[in-house]
């Protein structure tokens, strides 16, 4: 097959348009593989271990653009680089506002650096930056030092760059939202992968992306509103940093006058920053709750030292009012924190945590569907937080916790034996945004490709009783996530059959109807392809864990 490639010297795109490229390029006819990156020696490197680095891109440098397809023939190669062209023409020809420009009328003026921007636009009160990593730091700490708050996109930023960036926003007043952060809403502005969710007085932080789209997903859906969403970066809470952005956005979201309810959702840190995060929240004077995910173990410090994480009044079973309520609130899943937010943001009563019951029915089902062989369950996640989510899920199901649980594939979250099973057989969680998977590739959300590749070999080993996917919405994401998974669940289906079994899906659907892509559009298309669309990712993750259960029991049976 041949490889055509397209080289723009001095041209240069941030890795978010470089990925939407590579998306629409992967999804041609007759495109085998696409790359569009910036020719670092990271980049380069991808080239070479995909087999698109050609001679006509050995002289290029980390100033230019480079495309590179791999396709079924040259005709295809051909209409794949002129597709390309015409792309990035078009991207570089916005106008006004609504196109990123600076001006009405005519093609946009692209500032060439942060100095001139700032000097086009002296209103602007935050930077988004998402240029490669070994130069992230030194725009993000310009940025700074103009008194612009910063989300960064780039990740392979270093962790010393973050601890001395996240001092000098502190000193200044300002957040550092990153590195490797996905996900804000600042006054309903998405930044990066975010959802169409309503304004409201709840407002969020997150060191998780996916975590803060589906707890702000599930706020709107629920009939609340969000004042603001501030990412982290998935790093903040460890030990050397200290949580100094949660601990800043906690501040200026206390001192909002819009925002009456503080919500927390975090991933596994050092137990320390947790402690100080609870402290904060409870100083702030407003109804407060946090999320810890992995909360039914240790935490781990970035170090790998485990310590007890912090104790604090977990909502009970039968609700709880808020009169003389305790803060901040434990909330139990991803879950439970949109509807106890939801309820304190209305003066209700606090709901119980999700009553296990629930998931009986619908897991007895699956179980009594699946076929001898198949023991096991199989997590295909795009979202990491998501991920973590339902491999804690099933871990606690069996006993066991995601520290002991590991895989040793990239990605893998969760690698637990399936007891009453074949030699080998393991439940298995993957990450597929893991940078494992994304380097020198479009995420996930953008292009489906590795996931569904996966999804059909998986379904093909004839093992797996259930399959848990996240189907993500928003700003950033594929514009029809369920149309390109449809091709892969059907062949999936297939395989599944020819190896004995038969192949069933459970999903959540994180996102709103006023995303472009459509809440209720999206689940009907789903559950045309015979997938169950669960409530949320906690109630699809909570349904895999007792699947995983009700096998294990079966297998001991025998």
């Amino acid at each position: 097959m041949p490889i055509a490639v397209l080289l723009k010297p001095n041209t240069y795109r941030d890795s978010v348009a470089l990925m939407v490229l590579t998306g629409a390029l992967s999804a041609l006819d007759g495109v085998q593989q696409a790359s569009a990156v910036m020719a670092t020696p990271a980049n380069v490197e991808i080239l070479v271990a995909t087999g698109l680095l050609t001679d006509a891109l050995v002289q290029a440098g980390p100033n230019d653009l480079c495309v590179a397809v791999d396709a079924r023939d040259d005709a295809a190669a051909s209409a794949a680089l002129t597709q390309a062209e015409a792309l990035l023409a078009a991207a570089g020809q916005g106008s006004g506002a609504g196109s990123g420009g600076f001006g009405g009328g005519g093609p946009a003026w692209r500032p060439r650096t942060l100095r001139s921007a700032v000097q086009a636009r002296p209103d602007a009160n935050v930077a988004l930056i998402s240029v490669p990593g070994e130069h992230a730091a030194l725009e993000a700490r310009n940025a700074l030092l103009a008194g612009l708050h910063v989300f960064l996109f780039s990740d392979h930023v270093t962790l010393d760059d973050e601890i001395a960036l996240k001092r000098l926003a502190t000193e200044r007043g300002l957040l550092l939202m990153g590195p490797d952060c996905g996900t804000a809403l600042i006054a309903g502005a998405p930044l990066g992968f975010a959802n169409a969710v309503r304004r409201g007085p709840i407002g969020v932080v997150g060191s998780s992306g996916t975590g803060l789209q589906e707890v702000t997903s599930l706020i709107h859906r629920l009939g609340g509103g969000v004042s603001h969403a501030i990412g982290t970066g998935g790093r903040d809470l460890y030990g050397p940093v200290g949580g100094q952005t949660f601990l800043a956005s906690v501040d200026a979201l206390a001192a909002d006058s819009e925002t009456t309810v503080l919500v927390g959702i975090a991933k596994p840190g050092d137990a320390g920053v947790e402690r100080r995060v609870l402290e904060r929240l409870r100083a702030s004077g407003k109804p407060s709750l946090v999320y810890f995910l992995g909360a039914d173990g240790p935490a781990t410090s970035a170090t790998g030292a485990d310590k007890a994480r912090p104790a604090g009044p977990v909502v009970g079973v039968s609700g709880t009012g808020l009169s003389g309520m305790p803060g901040p609130l434990i909330a139990a899943d991803l879950e439970h924190a949109a509807r106890c937010s939801v309820a304190l943001a209305a003066g209700a009563q606090l709901p119980a945590p999700r009553d296990p019951a629930d998931a009986e029915a619908m897991a007895c089902e699956i179980v009594d569907a699946a076929g001898p062989r198949q023991r096991a369950v199989c997590g295909l996640f795009a979202g990491g937080t998501l991920a973590q989510e339902a491999a804690s899920a099933i871990a606690r199901a069996l006993g066991g916790h995601l520290r002991d649980a590991g895989g040793t594939r990239p990605g893998e979250v969760l690698r637990l034996a399936a007891r009453g099973g074949s030699v080998g057989l393991a439940h298995s969680v993957l990450d597929l945004g893991d940078d494992a998977y994304t380097r020198g590739r479009p995420h996930p959300l953008i292009d489906p490709r590795v996931r569904n590749q996966e999804l059909v070999a998986q379904a093909g080993t004839g093992v797996f009783g259930l399959f848990i996917l996240d189907v993500i919405l928003g700003t950033g994401s594929h514009e029809d996530p369920a149309g390109a998974l449809a091709p892969a669940l059907a062949a999936a289906r297939a395989a599944s059959e020819a190896a004995g079994g038969t192949f069933q899906v459970i999903a959540s659907l994180c996102g709103t109807e006023d995303d472009s892509q459509g809440y209720q559009r999206q689940r009907a298309a789903l559950e045309a392809q015979g997938v169950r669309v669960a409530a949320s990712s906690s109630a699809a993750a909570a349904v895999a864990a007792r699947v995983a259960a009700l096998l294990a029991n079966e297998g001991e049976a025998r």
